[in-house]
């Protein structure tokens, strides 16, 4: 049989097992982290829908594990060393390319084309891991050579979402090598396309790394909205057409969007 609380509030678990000291907890612990500046006692009975005696008691055991600290100067809540322990315990443990393996798979055998992870390193595009559904297997193209990144769906999509100061550097003029007749090598045209693809959330490789290769990526993004990997599918371009290029950008954000949240990541 459950109890009442001193805010009238019944303490059993609700049908669904969770147990509301802790969701509530947890709610505020998210909510300030959503605040880096920190929010008062007010701000936060308020966003959570509290009263502000059970946010003050949640609040001061969190403190006291470490949790929260409490700004005296300001009268503001933030968050504590202890949450950031965990998380950077959270970010040691991730496998990307074990996230990854699954979705790859799934998308592959939906679309019947090869499914790519690539990261960018040393300036080029490398890849993690590749799912071909003719071969039926999932494996780390050791042997693949490494892409410039201008001609590139994966490149692409990750300069796209860069900062300026470090996209200036991925795409000086020296740096932009004709691979083949469709290799955009102009800069200004070259800005346009990354437009379009921050725009899209999606890049393309229209025969620019090989020409019969039609190449489409969607960035992966980490707890802090920055681009970490990508995920690409990749078809002889008479089996991807141009006007199929959006329905299969949009499985590819989709894709990639899910491998963002498993990765505990949020979209830019």
């Amino acid at each position: 049989m459950g109890r009442t609380g001193e805010d009238g509030h019944d303490r059993r678990d609700d049908h669904n097992g969770l147990i509301r000291s802790v969701d509530r907890a947890l709610d505020l612990l998210e909510t300030i982290s959503a605040q880096p500046s920190g929010l008062s006692l007010v701000d936060l009975a308020r966003q959570t829908t509290l009263p502000a005696s059970t946010t003050h008691r949640l609040l001061t055991t969190l403190q006291q594990r470490g949790f929260v600290r409490f700004d005296r100067t300001r009268g503001r809540w933030l968050i504590g060393r202890a949450a950031l322990t965990v998380g950077a315990n959270y970010a040691g443990s991730r496998d990307m390319v074990a996230l990854a393996r699954p979705i790859l798979q799934r998308f592959s055998a939906a679309c019947g084309e090869m499914i790519n992870l690539g990261v960018i390193d040393n300036g080029q595009v490398v890849f993690l891991q590749r799912v071909d559904p003719r071969a039926r297997k999932s494996y780390v193209p050791a042997s693949a050579p490494a892409i410039p990144l201008h001609c590139s769906s994966i490149g692409k999509t990750l300069l796209a979402v860069l900062p300026e100061r470090e996209l200036q550097n991925a795409i000086s003029p020296h740096k932009l090598v004709p691979l083949t007749p469709n290799t955009i090598v102009n800069e200004r045209a070259f800005r346009r396309e990354l437009e379009t693809a921050c725009k899209n959330g999606f890049a393309v490789d229209d025969e620019e790394n090989t020409i019969g290769l039609r190449c489409i990526a969607a960035p992966v993004f980490d707890e802090y909205r920055r681009p970490v990997a990508a995920v690409s599918m990749a078809a002889p371009a008479d089996r991807l057409k141009k006007r199929q290029v959006a329905a299969n950008g949009a499985m590819i954000k989709a894709a990639a969007g899910e491998l963002t949240a498993l990765w505990g990541g949020f979209s830019a």
